[in-house]
Order: structure tokens, then sequence, then C-alpha cells
């Protein structure tokens, strides 16, 4: 294994400089660079899983959208380093994985990336959960407990979740609690009922919120005016209807909320948005801004 790790290095050194779109990153070289540290600790981690009887390793990154390259060429660049040091690694044998999780404005950004990520990774979509597989997980960990749940109350929570496996597990532990604050060991539709605002509010507050707070004040109003168009999908010649910005500055600001992943394109002028149940919560809250 010895000889293996010169014979890599070997390797990566004399692969000094790999050039990506529009810019170069080196792989080789100063074994200070960072690009050539995360290929030794990858290689390093792989060695040792090696080392201790395992076949490789997998390297598996969710929310993965978030790993973007700069477009300034000296900016910074962690997505395309990541698959550079992967890609070197992977051709001289080295038993390593890497498996990426996240929206799907991950697709281009790997493609953004690397030329050669569609080589590179076997694509697969998550989509949401069946309506049967939905009631499982909704009903098969009371199974353990002492709580049971009512048939109009199980109907009720697969209406509001439409499959969507983190809207499961908050409907789901916001009814468990407040039955448990309740000492009730039925879940009804009536508790539901009860407590379905403080469900919207939390999701709105953990979960649709921070999506939109790092976004500048033109493209958080362009992203609340979308509220007020037929969705889904999402057609940039609807929001030129609701609004009066010029039709360029339309364009400019979509791309950018793509950019931002709120948003992803599906085909020229088409957009859907990369949170479930978005636009539901873009009305909520420019009522609620409305109001105050």
């Amino acid at each position: 294994m010895r000889n293996a790790g010169r014979n890599v290095w070997d390797a990566l050194r004399s692969a000094v400089e790999i050039e990506f779109n529009d810019f170069k990153v080196s792989i080789g070289g100063s074994v200070s660079g960072e690009d050539l540290d995360l290929a030794r600790a990858l290689y390093e981690t792989a060695n040792l899983a090696r080392r201790t009887g395992k076949e490789g390793f997998v390297l598996m990154l969710d929310e993965a959208q978030v790993l973007t390259d700069e477009r300034d060429r000296e900016g910074e660049h962690p997505l395309s380093m990541l698959i550079a040091a992967v890609n070197v690694l992977q051709g001289q044998q080295v038993p390593i994985g890497l498996v990426l999780c996240g929206l799907p404005t991950l697709k281009a950004n790997l493609l953004k990336a690397r030329t050669y990520t569609e080589r590179m990774f076997r694509g697969q979509e998550v989509a949401r959960l069946s309506r049967s597989d939905t009631r499982d997980a909704f009903v098969k960990p009371l199974e353990s407990t002492d709580l049971t749940a009512e048939p109009e109350l199980v109907e009720a929570v697969l209406e509001d979740v439409e499959g969507y496996p983190y809207f499961i597990q908050l409907w789901g532990a916001s009814l468990w609690e407040d039955a448990e604050l309740a000492g009730e060991e039925v879940l009804s539709a009536r508790l539901l009922e009860a407590i379905r605002e403080s469900i919207y509010n939390r999701l709105d507050n953990d979960f649709y919120d921070p999506r939109i707070e790092s976004l500048t004040p033109a493209e958080q109003d362009l992203l609340l005016l979308t509220s007020e168009c037929s969705y889904p999908p999402l057609r940039t010649a609807e929001v030129h209807e609701h609004t009066e910005r010029k039709e360029g500055n339309v364009n400019v600001l979509m791309g950018r909320l793509a950019e931002q992943g709120v948003v992803y394109r599906t085909s020229k002028g088409i957009y859907e948005y990369t949170a479930p149940k978005f636009h539901e919560y873009l009305k909520r809250r420019r009522r609620k801004d409305e109001w105050v």
C-alpha cells in the first residue's frame, strides 16, 4: 500500500494544473496548497478504510447545492476542487466514491464546475413519498408507543404533508408533543386543527424564511411577486404581467434567484421552486407583509 501511495502522489504532483471552463486550478505542485491538502486528506481516509478491513471510502454530502464556485478566477472554487481531487484519485485506482445529494440546482452547479461530471456521476431523482409510504412513515413509529392515531387525523396529515419527509417529521413531532402536554393518548383531527397554525408558523420560521433572508431587496421583491402568478410552473412571461420592471431586469433577477438556489430553470422562461409548497408560503408571507 505504501508503494501505491507513492504512485498516487507522483501522479498528483505531475498533474500540476487542470483547466476548467474559464479558470485553472492546481492539483499538484506545493503540498501546502489547499487543493493538494484536500486530495491528501481524501487519500489518507481511503487508505485508513482499507487498513481497517473496509473496501474503500465513500464521501456523502447532503445539501450539496450550497457547494458553488465563484465566478472570479481568483475566488473560491470548492466544488471544482472536490471534483478534481476525487477524479484524480479515482484515476489512480484509489477506492474512493463521492455521493452528493441536494436541490435540483446541484446538477447545474456540477456542470458549471466540470464539463465531465455527466460521465462521473449517475443521477438519481429523489421524489416525494407515495401516499402509502407516507402513511407508513407517519403511523408505524406509533406502534412502539402508547399513542394511536384516528383515521381522520391520518388522512388530514397525508393531505398536509404531500409526501415530503421533513413535513412528515414536523407534523408528527408537533402532534406527539402536543398530545403529551395535553395528556391525550389519541392523535385526533381535532388536535391537528388546534395546532395547525403553529405548525405552519414553525415551518415558515425554520424552513422557508432562511431561504430568502440572504436575498437582496430586489430579489426578495420579485420572489414575493411570483406568489401572484399561477403555479406550477412559474413562467417569466406571467411574471412580467405583474411588475413594471423591464423584461431584461426580470430575467436577470430570475437568473440570480436560480443562482441562490431558490428556483431552478426547467426550460427557457420556465422555473420551479426548489422547496416544496413554497408558492403557498410566499402567499402567506405576502399577506403577512401587507397586513404589517
